[in-house]
């Protein structure tokens, strides 16, 4: 067989993605193979040695292509018993001497039994090697033609033969697998001149399928996916706001905080913590009445949030999270309620326009 041509099935064997399968105890099974058999470690008597020796124009084929067929008792996973034939092709040599036109032999089969010592990989593969004896047929040929005369002598040999074999196996499912396997004999045929005239040994690299009988139950199915991972909730941003009033935090038009604003402070602090957003960031945010010119308003509502976020970041908020921003009078919160009065009345109707904001924003921690 080409070994480019066996390459490509134990390529094929390895690569199989079929659903695979053990084979099970106590059951038969039986299949064929085909490969590469090789003769090697020839031996011949001296003088036959020395008559091929002179020859001119030689050819020697010591490949060919085997053949086999195999049954075996599976017992257990690790213990087998396997029965086979083999039929391990033609040995030929060939030459001329003077003139004459010398052609050479010998061709091999064998029955054999042995033991198949199993080591599983897993559910699939199978690793294994078989030790054995066999009885073994070799026949020997060599004719010399000239141009009037054709002389054939033939010899053969019966005996028994060593046997040895590694190999791998693979279950392709719950009946059939393959496998691949080399396969050492030794020896086939005899030397003398009285029987087979040569003696070789051989080795045999093959590839096989086989059958399982008796495989109980269904086929195996693929192992089920892995249940897909519960969907990561989508992130939750969540804003609440806190208002103070300015008249509780501050005296009017000033921007330092009053001795009595802490324990207002220190109950905004304590909503903040208690809040506790993943990632949140605290913008205090400062707002003056509608008396007074803008950029006077502007300056004081800023200075004022940025009183309180000095409450807090000392209280325990960090500063890289806490900001500050100052909208002066932008955004009242009283409209036109409140008409231009006596200044002291206007004062008071336009308290709620003072104030400070905290707008507090970051991701549920129910959503991680």
């Amino acid at each position: 067989m080409n070994k480019s041509i066996l390459a490509v099935l134990v390529s094929g064997l390895l690569t199989t993605g079929a659903v695979q399968a053990a084979a099970q105890d106590n059951t038969w099974y039986a299949g064929g193979k085909a490969g590469w058999s090789n003769y090697f470690d020839v031996d011949q008597k001296q003088v036959v040695s020395d008559t091929l020796g002179a020859l001119q124009n030689t050819s020697t084929s010591k490949d060919a292509l085997g053949l086999g067929a195999f049954a075996g008792y599976q017992l257990n996973p690790n213990l087998g018993f396997e029965f086979g034939y083999d039929w391990f092709g033609k040995y030929t040599s060939s030459g001329d001497l003077s003139g004459v036109r010398v052609e050479g032999e010998a061709k091999s089969q064998m029955i054999q039994a042995t033991m198949k010592i199993g080591f599983p990989v897993n559910e699939a593969l199978d690793l294994y090697g078989r030790i054995g004896g066999g009885y073994a047929w070799t026949n020997s040929e060599l004719s010399a033609q000239t141009s009037t005369d054709f002389i054939k002598e033939t010899g053969n040999k019966h005996g028994a033969a060593f046997v040895g074999a590694l190999g791998a196996e693979y279950a392709i499912d719950r009946d059939w697998a393959a496998r691949i396997e080399y396969q050492y004999t030794t020896p086939l045929g005899d030397a003398s001149l009285d029987r087979s005239g040569i003696e070789m040994d051989n080795g045999l690299l093959s590839v096989g399928m086989l059958y399982r009988f008796g495989q109980q139950g269904g086929d195996v199915v693929a192992p089920a996916p892995a249940p897909a991972a519960a969907p990561v909730p989508a992130a939750v941003v969540v804003t609440q706001q806190f208002s103070l009033s300015s008249d509780v935090l501050f005296e009017f038009n000033k921007a330092t905080l009053k001795p009595a604003a802490s324990q207002a402070l220190d109950t905004l602090f304590s909503q903040i913590v208690a809040a506790n957003p993943k990632d949140g960031v605290a913008t205090v945010i400062g707002h003056t009445d509608r008396i007074g010119s803008d950029a006077y308003n502007q300056s004081l509502s800023e200075q004022r949030a940025r009183s309180v976020a000095d409450y807090l970041i000392a209280k325990g908020l960090f500063a890289d999270k806490v900001r500050v921003e100052g909208r002066g009078k932008s955004s009242p919160v009283t409209g036109n309620n409140c008409s231009s009065g006596a200044k002291p009345a206007l004062i008071a109707c336009l308290a709620p326009d003072r104030r400070v904001e905290v707008r507090l924003e970051g991701v549920s921690q129910a959503a991680k």
